[in-house]
């Protein structure tokens, strides 16, 4: 094998190695904290990568080929030692122990590819292909692999991967310790998946999760199941407690049994179906099954149960002699995808369509207050709308007042896009609590129909008479401030803008239902002000390296690859978040885009040193411009395509996001290898440099590319993506000196 063969694949094994760790410790980390937290730790990993790469142009020491190896078992040495630390010292708080280890594997990554291609810059374009080659291989490899092996020994694989990555670059020098490191990760990996050495205790997490109470109340784990969307157990609690399902240790949802029947029976979920009396049914996250177990119960006829956790439905599947053989029930189906996007796509009508706390519990809602929920939006409501029968309702089983405030207030906004004033929507709607629960749980209706007066009647004394409180009933009770909404002397619009927190309408472009504060969330002040400080530390440093660049080609390379950083992390955000509800299940959107991203670009920089494109040379500005025309086109044409196929199979789905991503991938993958082997012509501490604010800039994209969806929407994300690769090709015409093709 030559030394270039070698190189390319190793190259490809450090990429593949380092997006299987990013995407395991994802899972992990969903585990063990809240999003917000999951977040932070994986932008400082990534971090990791800028402030290694930037290492050898400060130590050009450090660049020396000989060293290459050491920092693939560097990196595999810390990413074991990661997996020590984060399972075994889950009872300790230990963020920011973990931020910095997480960064540590990535830093020596960072190290490795800078000083690959600051060696090899006449070869930048192939390296780069290599580079994201592999990167998406492994993106695609880390979703089998935590199926099979779960979050803890997928960090392991990482590891082992890092360790294997070096051999390609061994020196005689290191040879011995390198092997010993390989022996050592793979020792490491068959222990944990033979004998189980690395065990989360749930019990002693750090983070709040109601797992954690239940477990510390005589609860015992049954059952755990590992796969890419979520670890899920199943927790039986003291006797004449029905056992509960967690997943990523909230999330939690009863399993029904027949001999809890009178128990169940009375919770404010089972109202819906024992009033309406409902033939048939689509129920949005059934989790453990009470929901279905409700329809049942009122003898609905045709159940169509959509669950995005596969394990969900296999645990309750597995214990079919506890439940009643509750998924096996005649009438009765059950799939496993996103409940939106599965609904988008049946050609039924629903007398009701029924939601139950999907997501999370209200003990946990602020620390799910960043994940968005595509099934409390504007755009949802109008779908369950268009699917209901002409009698039929929808019915929400809710968290507390102000999660009931904020799905009122999108249910009146998806019935004045029907043409409804404020006064006619509230017609359709009722609400209810029970505050004998802890908190108060409530329950919203929307009719498809508006309710009469004999509706409400009806329903209220029926609430009242088994313990309910009625909080709104059409044109029989009305309390402040809904009254005076009713009566027309006052709009929703006004309490929406009084309130202290955040009760507007969620959409689809803002999805972030249970994100009430107004402004930047608290959650994200300490990353946002980090990554503030050093972006203003790093415009000191550019000012300075300003005066002192002679050539213009020199002065404006470092703003160049900090724009191609930012657009490129805003576009893969954008595009996840749009081909969600059309692929279905958020995993596979994940999946796919980045795949389709990182092999297409991968691709479009090996494409750009064939003669084929030997138009672009002289013209180094013709890839950025593509790029930003490309996303605004797939924008405005993927909502007819999606809307188009949205009821076609799978496989055809995704062979469609694909195919109409392509494009756009193959064109980004090809100004940040043109960049580097620019600055290659100023030596090997420009290439370093280059990666360095390429990666800064990356999750400097990622950080605003969030702040911009909760504050603004993902239109706005589009237009940062989309911006940056425009200015980039401005500043490409502003550099005068044209890089060799």
């Amino acid at each position: 094998m030559s030394e270039s063969t070698r190189r390319h694949l190793g190259i490809a094994l450090f990429s593949g190695s380092a997006l299987l760790l990013e995407i395991a410790l994802a899972r992990l980390f969903s585990t063990l904290f809240f999003p917000p937290y999951v977040f932070f730790i994986l932008s400082i990993a990534v971090l990791g990568i800028a402030l290694g790469a930037a290492l050898p142009a400060l130590k050009p020491k450090l660049a020396g080929s000989e060293r290459i190896a050491l920092y693939g078992g560097g990196a595999a040495l810390c990413t074991v030692n990661l997996a020590l630390v984060a399972v075994l010292g889950v009872g300790f708080p230990t963020q920011v122990s973990l931020f910095l280890l997480a960064a540590l594997p990535f830093a020596f990554v960072g190290l490795a590819l800078s000083c690959l291609f600051a060696r090899h810059s006449g070869s930048s374009r192939t390296l780069y292909m290599s580079d994201l080659l592999g990167a998406g291989i492994g993106a695609a490899l880390a979703i089998l692999l935590l199926n099979q092996f779960g979050a803890v020994n997928a960090v392991l694989i990482a590891a082992l991967g890092f360790a294997c990555a070096s051999l390609y670059f061994d020196t005689r020098q290191h040879r011995a310790l390198l092997w010993l490191i390989a022996a050592f990760a793979s020792l490491a990996f068959a222990a944990n998946v033979t004998r189980g050495i690395l065990r989360i205790d749930m019990s002693a997490l750090s983070a709040e999760k109601p797992i954690v109470d239940a477990l510390s109340a005589g609860g015992s784990i049954r059952q755990t199941r590992w796969d890419a969307f979520a670890r899920t157990d199943l927790v039986f609690s003291s006797p004449g407690e029905l056992p509960r399902m967690y997943v990523d240790g909230g999330a939690a949802s009863i399993m029904p049994t027949d001999a809890a029947a009178p128990q169940l029976l009375r919770d404010i979920g089972f109202f819906p179906f024992a009033t309406a009396q409902p033939q048939s049914v689509f129920v949005l996250g059934p989790g453990a099954g009470l929901d279905v177990y409700f329809a049942l119960r009122a003898r609905a006829q045709s159940i169509t149960a959509v669950e995005v956790n596969q394990a969900s439905v296999e645990l309750v599947q597995s214990l079919a002699a506890l439940n009643g053989n509750l998924y096996s029930q005649p009438g009765l189906t059950v799939i496993v995808d996103d409940g939106r996007s599965a609904l988008q796509r049946s050609g039924e009508r629903y007398d009701l369509i029924y939601l139950s706390q999907v997501v999370t519990l209200a003990a946990e809602r602020g620390g799910y207050a960043l994940s968005e929920n595509t099934v409390y939006t504007v755009e949802a409501f109008q779908e369950y709308l268009a699917k209901l029968s002409a009698e039929g309702q929808i019915a929400l089983k809710l968290y507390d007042e102000v999660t009931l405030t904020r799905a009122l207030s999108t249910a009146l906004a998806a019935l004045g896009r029907r043409g409804l004033d404020e006064q006619a929507a509230l017609q359709q709607v009722m609400a209810f609590v029970d505050d004998r629960s802890s908190p108060a749980t409530p329950l919203l209706l929307v009719g498809a129909q508006p309710f009469s007066r004999d509706d409400s009647l009806a329903l209220g004394a029926i609430a009242r008479d088994v313990g309910f409180k009625p909080l709104f009933l059409p044109q029989a009770l009305a309390q402040p401030p809904l009254a005076d909404v009713a009566a027309g002397v006052t709009t929703f619009q006004s309490i929406i803008d009084g309130s202290a927190l955040n009760i507007a309408p969620a959409t689809d472009d803002r999805p972030y239902f249970f994100q009430f504060e107004r402004g930047i969330p608290r959650a994200l002040l300490p990353l946002t002000l980090s990554m503030a400080g050093i972006l203003l530390a790093l415009l000191i440093y550019y000012l300075r390296f300003w005066r002192g660049a002679r050539p213009p080609a020199e002065r404006y390379l470092p703003l160049y690859v900090a724009l191609l950083g930012i657009g490129f992390m805003a576009l893969e955000i954008h595009a996840i978040q749009r081909t969600r509800l059309f692929l279905g299940h958020p995993t596979a959107a994940v999946t796919l885009v980045l795949a389709t991203f990182l092999v297409g670009g991968g691709i479009g920089s090996g494409l750009s040193r064939m003669r084929p494109l030997a138009a672009l040379k002289g013209r180094p500005q013709l890839p950025p411009a593509a790029v930003a025309l490309l996303a605004v086109v797939w924008a405005l044409l993927w909502l007819p395509v999606s809307g188009e196929l949205q009821a076609s199979s799978f496989p055809l789905r995704a062979l469609a996001a694909v195919v109409t991503l392509l494009p756009l991938a193959l064109c980004m993958g090809m100004p940040f290898p043109q960049a580097l082997e620019q600055a290659g012509t100023s030596g090997p501490k420009s290439v370093a440099a280059a990666w360095a604010i390429n990666g800064l800039m990356t999750v400097a994209g990622s950080v605003a590319a969030v702040l911009l969806s909760i504050t603004v929407g993902f239109s706005a994300v589009l237009a940062l993506g989309a911006g940056a690769y425009l200015l980039a090709a401005l500043l490409q015409v502003l550099m005068g000196r044209q890089p060799p093709l």
